[in-house]
């Protein structure tokens, strides 16, 4: 299994549109071979700070997705509209050992 979980933190006046962009993003994603979960959740504190989870069957899968044409479109606007970088973080969710 290979996860994505990232954080966004949107300008409030980019928020209507992240929104509506997070949707679509979701939208593709969820109809991709290889998906198991993908989705934002809004932070509880901030109307303008999202968490993204996405679990996918294999890195090449995510790696299909990401470089898609409709992630080449819609990316580049999405993260035009946050107030800072996202920070985003990868895993090989490989079983190393039980706790």
């Amino acid at each position: 299994m290979y996860l994505v979980a990232g954080n966004f933190v949107c300008t409030p006046e980019g928020r209507g549109r992240a929104v509506e962009l997070m949707a679509e993003i979701v939208k593709v994603g969820r109809s991709e071979e290889g998906i198991n979960q993908y989705a934002f959740y809004n932070s509880p504190e901030s109307e303008c700070v999202f968490f993204l989870f996405e679990e996918w069957q294999s890195k090449a899968a995510h790696d299909v997705h990401f470089e898609s044409d409709a992630m080449a479109q819609l990316v580049p606007e999405f993260l035009g509209l946050m107030a800072q970088a996202p920070d985003v973080s990868y895993f090989d969710a490989t079983l190393a050992g039980k706790l």
